[in-house]
């Protein structure tokens, strides 16, 4: 193995004629284009490739082997006549594979965005004519949401007035009674308060996911329509430019 520094030197004078013999030697040794970015299989013919890579100290070397220190640093291979023909990469550290993997994951978010808007703005344009019918569609799916929720709210309003008696129930029974003489609580009656509640919980929560969903609804229409006035927008201008 052998190592030395990269010295640039730079010629003064004149630019001689390049002897002829010499000149188709030189074209017979460079690489044929399209397989310059790999670098050869070494032979029994030909010298062993080189290796270029920087130190600590940002000092450039070369060699045939690359030293154990600096196995994990980026290195270029060279060819026999010294032209970089391929690179090795290095060992990322843990906060450079972190930014890479970061890097990747947004590149890929916004390519995945993209292809959702675009193929939204195609959808658009293939299902609705006019913002009248997307005004329509929109004020029918939010109505059933609508007396869903309706449905849902009577039926709570239900359970509510079932648990109000239910409490008034209670007082007769220990340990709500006033009065010492009062019963233990009769199982059935515990076990409908239980029921009752648990179904108020559920059916609050339900109620609570109508509106949501309706009010989610109406902003992704809203968006759909100010969307779909853009691409006629465009589409008109378009066409205006277009000659006749």
């Amino acid at each position: 193995m052998f190592s030395c520094r990269a010295v640039i030197r730079s010629v003064a004078g004149p630019v001689r004629p390049p002897h002829w013999r010499g000149l188709w030697l030189v074209v017979a040794l460079l690489p044929a284009p399209g397989l310059a970015q790999k670098p050869s299989r070494p032979s029994s013919d030909h010298a062993t490739a080189l290796y270029k890579w920087v130190d600590e100290q940002g000092v450039t070397h070369f060699g045939d082997a690359v030293p154990a220190q600096y196995a994990d640093r980026e290195k270029a291979v060279l060819n026999a006549q010294g032209v970089q023909v391929g690179t090795i990469a290095g060992r990322l550290s843990p906060e450079e594979a972190a930014r890479e993997a970061a890097a990747r994951a947004a590149e890929e978010g916004a390519h995945a965005s993209a292809l959702h808007d675009r193929e939204r703005d195609q959808h658009l344009l293939a299902t609705y004519l006019t913002v009248e019918e997307i005004e329509g569609l929109r004020d029918r799916r939010v109505e059933i949401l609508d007396g869903q929720a309706r449905v849902t709210q009577q039926y709570l309003e239900h359970l509510r007035d079932h648990e109000h008696q239910l409490l008034v129930q209670l007082q007769r029974y220990k340990p709500y009674a006033a009065l010492p003489t009062a019963g233990p609580m009769p199982d059935r009656v515990a076990e409908d308060m239980v029921r009752t509640e648990s179904d108020i919980i559920n059916q609050q929560h339900n109620l609570d996911g109508k509106r949501q969903e309706a009010l989610s609804m109406k902003e992704q229409f809203d968006s759909d329509i100010a969307r779909f006035r853009q691409l006629k927008k465009v589409e008109s201008e378009m066409n205006r430019g277009l000659p006749r």
